[in-house]
């Protein structure tokens, strides 16, 4: 009986050690959130901008997740783990603390593209170089946010041992691949490249007003692959972004925010 209670003491005691570790990890992330919450709602009466507030809105969500993760990778050797369950949370908790880390970078793009907003309001009679920067800002948010997608997923696949084994014996073959994703892809890197000369050239603008398909109406959204046109009965006119580059359009705004129309 003796050596059964010692024995079920030599399990017990390791678990319980892991599961200590764990709530510190999990008690640490509750207690992060709970300050940026209170702060927050210490200046929830203030409206007005502030690059403070922003920072806290958008990094509270990710900091939940991503401060216990780190705090689990960090401290994950000293668990008392058999190997094979080892392996297996060390691998889980790399791939989520890769994935909160890139929901991180999103929130950083995400307080620098309200910061640029707020510097480069609309709301105002001449806003030509609002419209401008605006447009750019959008057009490489966007770009920024799919790399750091891409950049996430090859990064977890080339954590595995035999997705790596695999990429190294495709290299053998990139030319062809190269050719032949170049030929499947060519539309989809012409409406990219499209998208980079249009906002660093700026035949368009966002709220630039526009006459396109005999329809008026203004640039309300310029995406990677379309814009989107606000009609003056608020219909919305979906075009291609290559369009803007490939067919004639009128645009009102062009060198001014003032419209100017002539009456028969």
């Amino acid at each position: 009986m003796k050596e059964l209670v010692e024995n079920w003491l030599g399990r017990i005691q390791p678990f319980a050690w892991d599961v200590i570790i764990v709530a510190v990890a999990i008690i640490i992330g509750l207690l992060v959130k709970f300050i940026i919450k209170a702060v927050l709602n210490y200046k929830k009466e203030h409206t007005d901008y502030s690059l403070f507030r922003s920072i806290l809105t958008h990094f509270s969500p990710p900091l939940n997740h991503f401060v216990p993760l780190l705090l689990l990778n960090i401290m994950e050797p000293m668990m008392d783990l058999p190997p094979r369950y080892d392996l297996i949370l060390s691998r889980t908790m790399q791939i989520a603390l890769i994935i909160s880390f890139a929901v991180l970078l999103m929130s950083a793009i995400n307080v620098f593209e309200d910061y640029i907003y707020h510097t480069y309001d609309l709301n105002k009679e001449d806003n030509l170089e609002e419209r401008k920067i605006r447009t750019q800002v959008g057009f490489i948010r966007k770009v920024l946010g799919t790399l750091v997608v891409f950049i996430t997923i090859a990064v977890i696949l080339l954590s595995f041992d035999n997705v790596r084994k695999i990429g190294a014996g495709l290299l053998t073959g990139v030319g062809i691949g190269g050719i032949i994703i170049g030929f499947a892809a060519q539309k989809s890197l012409g409406n990219l490249l499209a998208g980079f000369q249009i906002a660093f050239t700026q035949p368009i603008r966002i709220d630039d007003v526009l006459v396109v398909e005999g329809e008026w109406g203004r640039v309300e959204d310029i995406t990677l692959t379309y814009v989107v046109l606000n009609i003056w009965d608020q219909r919305r006119l979906i075009l291609p972004i290559n369009y803007f580059i490939e067919k004639p359009f009128q645009n009102w705004t062009r060198t001014t925010s003032e419209i100017l129309g002539t009456v028969f």
